[in-house]
């Protein structure tokens, strides 16, 4: 095989699915539609990877008949690919993990560490926690999203504690067990005594969770959490996840609409279709609605109580819209075009686009391609810009580095 040269264009990526348990089927598999893929009876479509992390990399595509390992073409070109300025903070790799995530009932309980916590966890228990890196993240919905994010304001956790007084009952070997929260520190207190005693007291747990099932199941009108208290409480049994049905914010995105999910927040994605970017790691705690392995200690360990709303970025209202989140990994560009439509996209470091919808015409110095739905492509930080025409309507989602 000859030596490979670099060549400054758009390259395009060749990526896996992550087939979890939980993702869309059928009909609803919205992964393999978008990739224009037949879709297997019954097989769940969960995640399509696009990065460099070892669970499931993508390759890019030279030509019709050469491909090589992201990983491997940023090693051979790394000052071309990421930048200078990528290299000398984060090294030579890709600092995120782009995906689409495609939920079709929801996903576990679960909430990830900061840089330190993952380090230590990566070291106690590297089998479940196989990377020392930390996981914030940004859930974009491409269509709608339900989900479980973040603890509720501390008034309303005390509304649940008074519809619910059985809950404190799992709080039997506490002091002043009988009393309410009120405040963040009581709360976090009560937190703790509700995890702890829940694995080492599973009957009283399940007591608790019988209990509040027959008091949902005598009213007439159910809430939007009840139905979903009931429905996952068929599926899972005695599970603490049920609980955080009523802890957690529930959250409605609709299209373009986005959140941020820092480390320590609890959450989980319960329903919809998303772009998802993330720190490059797979490091997830997770305690319930889930058969994979649970740590309850080390979420005890990493857990923010923050106790307020979700925090909305709102890119629904404009047709080129950055999302910028608080670190230093990532930040996600949406374009969402019609038909002969122009934009342009400037950029001084790596960056991965995907086409969500429609197709369109990517232009650069050196010449330009028809992108279409369900493709993506790498774009070097050596190409520092291109342009895109919408041929139909069209939408693209780009990850980069942001270089401050």
């Amino acid at each position: 095989m000859t030596a490979l040269k670099f060549e400054t264009r758009p390259f395009r990526l060749l990526n896996k699915i992550q087939h979890y348990a939980w993702g869309a089927r059928n009909e609803q598999a919205f992964i393999a539609k978008l990739l224009q893929l037949e879709v297997e009876k019954d097989k769940p479509y969960a995640e399509l990877w696009m990065g460099t992390h070892p669970n499931a990399p993508s390759a890019v595509e030279i030509n019709d008949q050469e491909k090589i390992p992201l990983d491997r073409f940023i090693k051979q070109f790394p000052k071309e690919v990421l930048g200078q300025k990528v290299i000398e903070r984060f090294g030579v790799q890709l600092p995120f993990l782009f995906k689409v995530l495609s939920a079709g009932e929801a996903l576990s309980i679960q909430a990830h560490p900061n840089k330190e916590q993952a380090a230590i966890l990566h070291k106690r228990d590297p089998e479940h926690y196989p990377d020392d890196n930390h996981k914030p993240e940004i859930a974009i919905a491409l269509d709608q999203l339900t989900a479980l994010v973040g603890f509720r304001p501390l008034t309303e956790l005390i509304t649940v504690l008074e519809e619910f007084p059985e809950l404190n009952q799992i709080r039997f070997f506490a002091k002043n067990q009988d009393k309410p929260f009120t405040n963040r520190q009581e709360f976090k207190l009560f937190f703790q005594d509700l995890m702890r005693n829940s694995e080492k007291h599973p009957e009283i747990l399940e007591q608790i969770l019988q209990s509040m099932e027959q008091k949902l199941l005598s009213r007439s009108n159910l809430s939007e959490r009840d139905e979903l208290y009931l429905q996952l409480r068929k599926r899972y049994g005695t599970d603490v996840g049920l609980i955080f049905v009523y802890l957690l914010n529930l959250v409605h995105l609709s299209r373009g609409q986005g959140v941020f999910l820092k480390a320590g927040v609890p959450h989980a994605y319960l329903k919809g279709n998303i772009v998802e970017c993330m720190a490059n790691s797979d490091n997830v705690v997770r305690v319930g609605l889930t058969p994979k392995f649970k740590d309850v200690q080390a979420l005890m360990e990493i857990v923010t109580y923050d106790l307020k709303p979700v925090e909305i970025l709102d890119g629904s209202q404009s047709n080129q819209f950055t999302y910028q989140v608080p670190i230093n990994e990532f930040a996600i560009q949406h374009f969402d075009l019609e038909p002969g439509q122009k934009a342009h996209f400037k950029f001084d470091s790596i960056s991965i686009l995907i086409i969500i919808n429609g197709q369109g015409r990517i232009s650069c110095r050196t010449g330009s391609q028809v992108g279409q739905k369900g493709q993506s492509f790498l774009l070097p930080a050596a190409l520092s810009e291109v342009n895109f025409k919408a041929l139909t309507p069209m939408e693209i989602f780009c990850a980069f580095v942001p270089i401050k």
